[in-house]
């Protein structure tokens, strides 16, 4: 059946073929014409070719009759063929043969593909969040949480007094460090590490927990003309842009219930940016990759890797 199906398809682009073809010579006929010097005389043949108008209209007329049967045959053979009824018909828009002019097909493809992986990537987020998800029990700023049987104040209901204390331990502990403390935004601190003489890193606590985190070079200030603490422009410097990143994504990673060794492992791993400017790239041994330095400090080990070094 598909067989005898595939043949009768066949016949038919050969008769649509014969059917183009006849019709052309008809309007080729037409366009030819003919010149009659007397239409009530005698014929006569046209001027230079000796072909006789009475030869022109029967030549027209045997056009004419082959197209008519070409179509009767072209029409008794569609009726042989059986039509399918499609119920999806983007999945038929792939066969057009001018893709570049209409690429319809191709991008509803690739929108499908995106959207299937966005809901993919989605379950997996909800799954992760619901693991990981905090609890509130209260609205009260001093929230409690239960570790190990006993009772410890969350990261962000730490009060001001408590913050200014472990800051100034910090400020001994690290005596290459130096740490400012400030408090332009009400009881969130806000604190300006300056690591040497390499750059200079801004830190927006909410209790002890880290907001925000914006690193610019030594050189540069995070004061506005008018003196207030700018919090939000980024560095002139790519080298340092890409530092933010990376020190933002840290503070992700140190995070945990008990923010003082969160914050100290943060400063730690901050120490390895002293040698910014001296460190070759602990993979491929360059000190320049695509005119940056290693930006990357390894989360265990501090050593010092380009972007592109990293994985």
């Amino acid at each position: 059946m598909a067989r005898e199906q595939t043949e009768n398809l066949n016949l038919a682009i050969r008769l649509t073929q014969k059917l183009r073809s006849s019709v052309s010579q008809v309007f080729q006929d037409l366009a030819d014409g003919f010149e009659n010097q007397n239409a009530f005389g005698p014929q006569e043949s046209e001027p230079g070719t000796g072909v006789s108008a009475s030869c022109s209209l029967n030549n027209l007329q045997k056009s004419l009759k082959l197209v008519n049967n070409n179509y009767s045959e072209l029409d008794k053979v569609a009726s042989t063929l059986s039509t399918s009824v499609y119920t999806a018909n983007t999945g038929h828009i792939c066969v057009d043969p001018v893709v570049d002019k209409m690429p319809v097909y191709s991008q509803i493809l690739h929108s499908y593909k995106w959207t299937n992986k966005m809901h993919e990537h989605s379950e997996k987020a909800v799954s992760i969040l619901q693991q990981n998800s905090l609890k509130r029990s209260s609205l009260s700023p001093y929230r409690m949480s239960r570790v190990k049987g006993r009772s410890v104040l969350l990261p962000s209901a730490y009060p001001p007094s408590k913050v200014d204390t472990f800051i100034a331990q910090l400020d001994r502990q690290f005596q290459d460090i130096q740490f400012n403390v400030t408090r332009p935004l009400g009881s969130c601190a806000v604190v300006q590490v300056t690591l040497g003489r390499t750059m200079k890193v801004l830190l927006v606590f909410r209790g002890l927990m880290i907001e925000w985190v914006k690193v610019k070079g030594y050189q540069e200030d995070f004061l506005t003309e008018d003196g207030k603490i700018d919090i939000w422009s980024n560095s002139r410097f790519q080298v340092f842009r890409k530092i933010t990143d990376h020190a933002t994504a840290a503070t992700l990673h140190f995070y945990h219930i008990m923010p003082e060794i969160s914050i100290q492992s943060f400063i730690i791993w901050l120490q390895g940016y002293k040698n910014l400017f001296s460190a070759p790239c602990h993979k491929c041994g360059k000190h320049l990759q695509g005119a940056l330095l290693p930006t990357w400090r390894d989360l265990r080990t501090r050593d010092p890797y380009h972007e592109s070094c990293r994985h």
